[in-house]
Order: C-alpha cells, then structure tokens, then sequence
C-alpha cells in the first residue's frame, strides 16, 4: 500500500477524468462521513491486500496526509479487522526516522482507518522496475538504512514479515528509505500467542524465508534478516533469486541455492556479496543473529577499492636499485677513507710527496671499483659478496693490510 505522490501530473488527469466505480463511490461517501470536517478526502493512492490508501487535507493543520482503511469486502471479516488492529498498535509502538509513523487509529461502524504521513516520492517497486538494477553503492545504502529500521521494529517485539520493495517508500530527492505496511507483522509476546497457526503461510512469496514458505509456526525474527537478502539480491543483480509460479518459488526458498551475485554482477564488492549471501541462508542459525550485527557488517563493506587478490604487486627495479644503492655507499665510504689517511690534523712520518696518492686520484680508483663491481652484480655472479665488498670498515682494513687486489696501491708511511 503506498501513500506516496503521484508524480505525473498527466496521470492524475486521467485518474481525475475516469469514471468511479458505484461501490467505490459508496465506499468514499461512507468514508468522508467517517472522518467527518477534519480531513478532506481527496484521491486513492494505493490498495494492498486488505487496505486501501487515500490521500487528504488536513483541515486544522493544513497538511497533507494519508488515510490506510480497510477494505470494505474484508471489513465484516473479524480475523482482519484483529489484524489492522494489530498493525496500528505496532506502529504506534515504534518511533524510528526509517518507519512510516501513524499520527492516529479510529473506528467507524464497519470502517477501521488511520491517519498517517503522506510521503512524496516513489517505492523502490517501481525504481526496480525502471532500472532493473541499481549501482551496489545504492543497493547497500538502502540496505544499510533498512537493517537500522528493522532492528528498531525488532527491539520493540515486532517481527515485519513481509519486507519487500512494494513496502519501501524512497521519500525525496534524496530518497531516504521508509520502511511501511505492518500489516501482518508478528507480535512476540511473552504467552506465546501468534497471528498465525502451524501451515498457514504468511508473507509475500518472492521475498519469503525457507520457515516461512514450509509453513513454520516458530518464525523469528531473522525470517525479516533472510527478506532483507532477497532485496539486496534483487537489487543488486536486477532480477529475484527465484523465479517461476507461487508454488515453484516457495520450493526453491526451501531447497535452492541463488546464483553467486558477482557472478551476475562482478561489479558489486565481494564483501557485500558475501553479506547478501549469509542472509540468504536457509537455516535461522546460519544467518546474522540479529539485524544490528547486518547492519555493523554492512559498514565494512569499501567502494572503489580492488579486493586483495586484485592489487597488483608493486614491480621494485631490483638491478636499477641495487646500482644506486652501491654508488651512494661506495662514496661515502670513499669520501670516509679519503678523510682518514689524507688526515694532516694530526702528526705523521714524514714521506716523500711522491708516494702519498692524491685525493682525486684515490677516489677515481675508487668510482672504478665501483663500475666494475656494478658490471659483475647485473652479471648475477657476485651477489653473496656484495654485503662484504660495501662494508666501508672491511673495505678500509683490506686497504691497509694490502689484501685488496682490486684497491688502489697505497703506501702508507
């Protein structure tokens, strides 16, 4: 049931222009009487599977909102009746920025009707049959938001039962998510009493968990967890896990496995198909225990990052390194040397000038010992001396003992 705006204005003419069903017409009188001078019945906007939705003035507040009826063929019906109850009730319990609130639930003769916000925008039905699919970016935000609602809907004992897109309301240009229509969701009360019996089946077939389609009277709330894998599945990828007739679905929901989603949809992160996965396993204990450790795990889930088997190793240009990383030590082990034996600071032996090397010719030798050493790594011949060779301190006790063939002859006086 949507209690949204219909955004095409032509579309209303034509609504405005059609001619009303006598019994419609009889059921809107008995309506306008009902809620008497405070609200102005204007337009239906949406009928479900036992209530219809009317948009309407508020009169003292001058506000748009949403009158939810039941339908008048069910309103004899007791175990519906008890049912519209039961959804005003539950609503009235919970107050989450994610849920569609009542401000208000009366009774009219045969009529039960409450009073709700009218929302503008559209339910995520009708963005799905648009798009098909939609960017997994926005498949986990609306998932995100609508694991934070349910957790609220669960925390307050109440189990939704029948998530899906129809009952998802996208509010505004920024389509924050509203979720709506508790209309056959479960109380959990401490003596046990259920809405439903053993082999009655609740919910809608596409979006029904395994317990539910077997027709378990002990549905928790993780049959909203495994719903809310459906959607993000079918968001996702553009298409239901399981397809074919009512009967062929509720199968499938007990002895299928859906396709891997990236294997529809590699675009979407792992982490998030994984997620999407464990919802949709077929056995409670197999699923997130509750909807907040979902939504905790949704905000794991990165955009616009390669998963880890993805990144490519970083190529290090080994030689190239290994070269520069030999000059830099090879000078300043040069430069080091060249200070310690042409040191005057101090008091030497006197020597003749003609033995004593000079600094430039020192360290020419040894920029090419250098080269030669850098031809013979790239060769791949010398790679466990290298440590050696480059050890500034054992290349000057080599120096100075003689014991280096490839040193420059120093005599040391």
């Amino acid at each position: 049931e949507m209690c949204i705006r219909d955004r095409d204005e032509a579309a209303k003419e034509a609504k405005s222009d059609a001619p009303i069903d006598p019994h419609e017409a009889e059921f809107q009188d008995a309506l306008r009487k009902a809620i008497g001078f405070e609200y102005e019945l204007m337009e239906p906007v949406g009928q479900g599977g036992f209530a219809k939705v009317y948009k309407a003035h508020d009169v003292r507040l001058d506000r748009l909102v949403a009158v939810k009826v039941i339908r008048p063929d069910l309103a004899g019906a007791r175990a519906f009746s008890d049912r519209f109850r039961k959804e005003g009730v539950a609503l009235a319990k919970l107050r989450h920025p994610g849920i569609v609130p009542i401000y208000d639930i009366r009774e009219s003769g045969k009529l039960i009707y409450y009073i709700m916000p009218f929302i503008e925008g559209e339910n995520l039905k009708d963005r799905l049959d648009r798009l098909g699919r939609l960017p997994p970016f926005e498949a986990h935000r609306i998932l995100s938001e609508l694991a934070d609602a349910i957790t609220a809907a669960h925390r307050s004992g109440i189990i939704h039962r029948d998530i899906k897109p129809e009952n998802i309301i996208l509010a505004g240009n920024l389509r924050k998510v509203l979720l709506m229509d508790f209309g056959i969701a479960k109380e959990v009360e401490p003596g046990g009493q259920r809405l439903t019996g053993s082999g009655v089946l609740v919910g809608t077939p596409t979006y029904m968990s395994p317990e539910q389609a077997a027709g378990d009277s002990e549905i928790d709330h993780r049959a909203d967890i495994y719903a809310l894998g459906v959607l993000g599945y079918h968001m996702a990828v553009g298409e239901l896990p399981f397809t074919g007739t009512p009967q062929q679905i509720i199968v499938k929901h007990i002895t299928d496995d859906p396709a891997p989603v990236r294997t529809l949809n590699p675009s979407v992160p792992k982490s998030l198909s994984d997620i999407i996965a464990r919802c949709l396993a077929k056995r409670p204990s197999e699923r997130f225990d509750t909807a907040m450790d979902l939504w905790r795990e949704l905000q794991t889930v990165k955009f616009f990052a390669r998963e880890p088997s993805q990144v490519p190793r970083p190529k290090v240009p080994k030689l190239e390194l290994i070269s520069a990383l030999v000059l830099v030590i090879g000078l300043f082990g040069g430069l080091a040397l060249g200070k310690l034996i042409f040191d005057d600071s101090g008091p030497r032996p006197s020597s003749p000038s003609s033995m004593r090397p000079s600094p430039t010719s020192f360290l020419s030798g040894w920029l090419a010992n250098v080269r030669d050493l850098r031809e013979q790594i790239e060769s791949d011949s010398i790679k466990q001396e290298m440590v050696t060779t480059f050890d500034p301190l054992a290349t000057m006790a080599r120096v100075q003992t003689g014991s280096d063939p490839a040193a420059p002859s120093v005599q040391l006086t």
